[in-house]
């Protein structure tokens, strides 16, 4: 028996269900969080990829060779190495055409970073001091085998023949080397100094009469 035309809005097809349901927002709403689910997904993996990613430190400045105190650095003398960011050491050389011609404090090994502090800047005396302000002094000392047993960081003070102190806890910045071969025999190379600046100009002043002495601490 077939329903009467008047009933089959009461028995609606799939279709018109569909339809129906799709109208209602049901569908939509689904849909809807399902999108956003999976965009939720995306943003969190992609957030875990740059979180792991190590972030990229420009390529240091590395002593191709070992070099002594005082060496003058030229081109072979340095490369330039990618190192990881998180083993970058504070203050360290990037600039591979301006760490040509900069001049050594100290003795560097093959391999190591060249860092501010091992080169002859306007900042070493504050540096290897903590004294704002401080200046370097070369100093011949009197005994000249003192020159070449002092090494950089080193602690020393400065006394006159009269055993005036002129400076105390001054810092040896540049020692010359014993093992250079540049130094004559006999000869009485500078040894240079940090120290505040009310100490550096009695050093200075007093170095024009007498030969100084250096105490090691």
């Amino acid at each position: 028996m077939k329903p009467a035309s008047g009933d089959r809005s009461l028995s609606p097809t799939v279709r018109a269900r569909l339809r129906s349901a799709w109208s209602s927002g049901r569908f939509r709403s689904v849909r809807t969080r399902r999108f956003v689910a999976l965009v939720l997904v995306v943003a969190a993996v992609a957030t875990a990829v740059v979180s792991t990613r190590r972030p990229e430190a420009p390529p240091l400045i590395v002593a191709a060779t070992d070099l002594k105190p005082g060496t003058v650095l030229a081109a072979e003398d340095l490369v330039a190495r990618a190192t990881p960011i998180e083993v970058t050491p504070d203050h360290a050389l990037t600039d591979y055409e301006k760490a040509i011609g900069q001049r050594l404090t100290g003795p560097v090994n093959r391999g190591e970073v060249i860092t501010e502090e091992r080169i002859l800047t306007a900042r070493l005396p504050e540096s290897l001091t903590g004294i704002r302000g401080a200046r370097l002094v070369p100093v011949r000392p009197a005994d000249e085998s003192v020159a070449h047993l002092v090494r950089q960081g080193d602690v020393v003070d400065v006394i006159d023949a009269e055993r005036t102190v002129l400076a105390r806890g001054a810092v040896v910045a540049v020692a010359p080397s014993n093992s250079s071969g540049r130094t004559p025999p006999g000869a009485n190379p500078p040894v240079l100094l940090a120290m505040d600046e009310a100490s550096a100009q009695r050093v200075a002043a007093g170095s024009l009469d007498v030969a100084l002495a250096l105490i090691l601490h």
